[in-house]
């Protein structure tokens, strides 16, 4: 017996097979080669279920790869809604490699239970287009673009394609100012934190050895912090080979990542030293990140003064020690039968520091 129910977004109802393959689906496409666009479900034959709902035997998939360049790829699945033990057909629009369905794994392999089933089909798929556009690119008459692919062939996470027939917006559109635009895509590990490179070629598809132009451009591909940092990375050079400017982009994410490493471990020492010194006097601080502590201190009562008191509030940047801390003064509101009103925290400047100094150095100075 095949349950259905509705999907969400689709006028349809779905068997529990093709549901549980879409579920999956979308939880996986960013472990695919291909960028996954839209999932829409149709319906090719009148087919009701119990309830007299259509069902839908049609599972149209349009990717962008990086495998492929800008354009894009359609898939049409088409299934049996009357077995669906059976693997679907095939309709590839806008690629012209076209795959056997056994190469793909649409033969008798098909295990129409493993809910895994259309995202190995796809990362098949994605693999025979590489090896087709790698082909492209290694067969390039460009004497640049052979040097870089030979150094990149071995790569595992390495895309590339040639896009031919590219004219420059700002000419004729003619043979005289075709262009053919090359690209290589790069992903790899920094400080674990995976980074996609982007790097594209514009060729001349006359003039022998033409390099007109080269872009780079650099994405995280996980939840990134510090954006600024990757959108300041210089754009690849004319002459620069990827390998090299691949290993200019490792060291400027490595030294900032390290720097900031060197900077929480000396804003602990720092908060720990300074926590320890005036425990008596803690009121509260950042026992995790270690970005400020607050201290009451008071001054006893004496003839010709009263008994004062203040919270003292030690703030420390991320740029700690190369920027000082910063010592906020704030007046506490003590009980009393009035109230006045209290003056403004006040931030006392360290005058005497330096971002040599050990922790308890810088204490001693500030105190």
């Amino acid at each position: 017996m095949v349950l259905y129910s509705a999907y969400p977004g689709s006028p349809f109802s779905t068997s529990f097979y093709l549901r549980q393959t879409l579920k999956y689906l979308a939880e996986q496409e960013g472990r695919t080669l291909f960028t996954i666009k839209s999932v829409t479900l149709g319906c090719s034959q009148t087919v009701l279920n119990p309830d007299g709902k259509a069902v839908a035997d049609v599972v149209e998939v349009t990717m962008r790869s990086s495998t492929i360049g800008t354009n894009t790829v359609d898939l049409q699945f088409f299934y049996d809604p009357y077995d669906w033990s059976f693997p679907p057909d095939l309709i590839i629009h806008g690629s012209s490699i076209k795959p056997s369905l056994s190469d793909i794994g649409l033969d008798d392999s098909w295990n129409h239970e493993d809910p895994a089933n259309l995202k190995k089909v796809l990362g098949k798929l994605a693999r025979i287009i590489q090896h087709g556009e790698r082909q492209r690119v290694a067969t390039c008459d460009n004497e640049r673009i052979q040097v870089e692919y030979s150094c990149l062939q071995d790569v595992e996470d390495m895309d590339c394609c040639l896009i031919p027939g590219v004219n420059e917006p700002t000419k004729v559109r003619d043979k005289e100012s075709a262009k053919n635009i090359v690209l290589f895509w790069l992903m790899y590990d920094v400080v674990s934190s995976p980074v996609l490179a982007k790097i594209q070629f514009l060729i001349s598809s006359l003039v022998p050895n033409d390099v007109t132009a080269v872009q780079s451009k650099i994405e995280a591909l996980s939840p990134f912090d510090f954006p600024d940092l990757v959108q300041s990375i210089p754009d690849i050079g004319k002459q620069e080979t990827i390998v090299t400017f691949i290993e200019r982009v490792s060291e400027k994410i490595t030294d900032h990542f390290e720097k900031l490493a060197r900077a929480r471990r000396l804003r602990k020492e720092f908060m720990e030293k300074l926590t320890a010194t005036f425990r008596s006097s803690l009121l509260e601080c950042d026992a995790s990140g270690h970005r400020f502590a607050a201290f009451l201190f008071t001054v006893p009562k004496e003839k010709s003064r009263p008994e004062a008191a203040a919270i003292v509030t030690f703030q420390v940047s991320d740029s700690f020690p190369d920027e000082y801390p910063k010592m906020v003064f704030s007046a506490p509101i003590l009980p009393s039968d009035s109230y006045a009103s209290t003056p403004a925290p006040e931030v006392v400047p360290i005058h005497r520091y330096n971002p040599r100094w050990d922790a308890e150095r810088i204490i001693r100075e500030i105190w």
